[in-house]
């Protein structure tokens, strides 16, 4: 009977020896780590990435690190624009009525920039995302400002705070993209018929807001197209918008 169980134990340990490589899940996250650690919000950053399938599978270059938040921001900034338009519908006061609204215009607005990008990932592009996110994330938050006058309420408080986690979200995106700009090109295509005008090039980035298209200004490639439609390889946000510590 002794004999039974010490042979029943050796097989038992044998089968964890032989399966250990199969059921190891947890992936080398220093790559991702190291890059979330040069942004503003490293744990936001962390959760944002860690269980997207490319980061998991081992070291992804800061472009396509770049390019994944990218999505995962346009789906976060859908989510909470749609949380807004929703609590519109039973708003009878005015002035928290355009609290809401606010919030949800520059909401939309940047997830048109950030749809727009997950397009075409091209350096033109990630540039001109790059030197609008600056100039909008470089003053106050205009959604906080269009709510100051907003009697107290749950709603304006929980849009408030949405909106700001976005924001943060937002500010680890500038960072993982100007990671990534040193090796892009600082050239624009001009179009065919700029071109021939003799009309010089935009100027490159240079970390100023010049040139930076003003808040609030149409956005490029009109609306945000659905997230997770065909053909896009973005990954699901899971708890991104948890507050950093």
């Amino acid at each position: 009977m002794a004999m039974a169980r010490s042979v029943a134990h050796l097989f038992f340990l044998l089968l964890l020896v032989s399966t250990a490589p199969a059921v190891r899940t947890i992936p080398d996250a220093g790559n991702l780590q190291e890059a979330c650690n040069k942004t503003l919000f490293p744990k936001l950053c962390l959760q944002a990435l860690k269980d997207n399938p490319e980061c998991q599978a081992g070291p992804v270059t800061p472009r396509r690190l770049a390019e994944l938040l990218v999505y995962v921001s346009a789906e976060v900034g859908m989510t909470v624009a749609a949380f807004a338009h929703h609590e519109l519908n039973a708003i009878r006061d005015d002035v928290l009525y355009r609290c809401l609204d606010t919030c949800s215009e520059d909401i939309e607005e940047a997830v048109a920039h950030l749809s727009a990008l997950s397009r075409d990932f091209s350096d033109a592009k990630f540039l001109e995302v790059k030197s609008w996110l600056a100039s909008t994330l470089g003053g106050t938050s205009t959604c906080e400002d269009a709510c100051k006058d907003a009697p107290v309420s749950d709603i304006k408080n929980a849009c408030i705070t949405k909106s700001f986690e976005f924001e943060k979200l937002l500010r680890v995106t500038l960072d993982l993209i100007t990671e990534a700009s040193g090796s892009m090109s600082a050239e624009v295509a001009l179009p065919p018929s700029v071109a021939a005008s003799g009309a010089s090039a935009p100027l490159p980035y240079d970390g100023s807001s010049a040139g930076a298209p003003a808040y609030g200004a149409p956005s490029p490639g009109g609306g945000a197209p659905a997230y997770g439609a065909s053909g896009s390889p973005a990954p699901t946000p899971g708890k991104s918008t948890a507050s950093d510590a």
